[in-house]
């Protein structure tokens, strides 16, 4: 019919969370982190778990993990294979 809106219908609602790039972000999730790092997720978790990557909880069991907590883990990173 004469719909000539060019805007998506708003499926989510009026309250759609503005879109952030994962590099702006100072919180990441863990599979953010993984896709930032190129990692797998297992190794960020791993790396959470023996205390090397800090996370923090935000009001629940959500994990995020600081961007400069991340940064920092990358440079602490060995340079060869231990």
């Amino acid at each position: 019919h004469g719909m000539t809106d060019s805007r998506k219908p708003s499926t989510a609602g009026p309250k759609e969370k503005p879109y952030v790039p994962i590099e702006h972000r100072p919180l990441l999730g863990v599979s953010e982190a993984a896709a930032l790092t190129g990692l797998d997720e297992k190794i960020v978790r791993q790396a959470i778990r023996q205390g090397e990557l800090i996370a923090c909880y935000a009001h629940s069991s959500t994990k995020r993990i600081r961007r400069r907590d991340l940064d920092d883990w990358i440079s602490s990173l060995p340079e060869r294979p231990q």
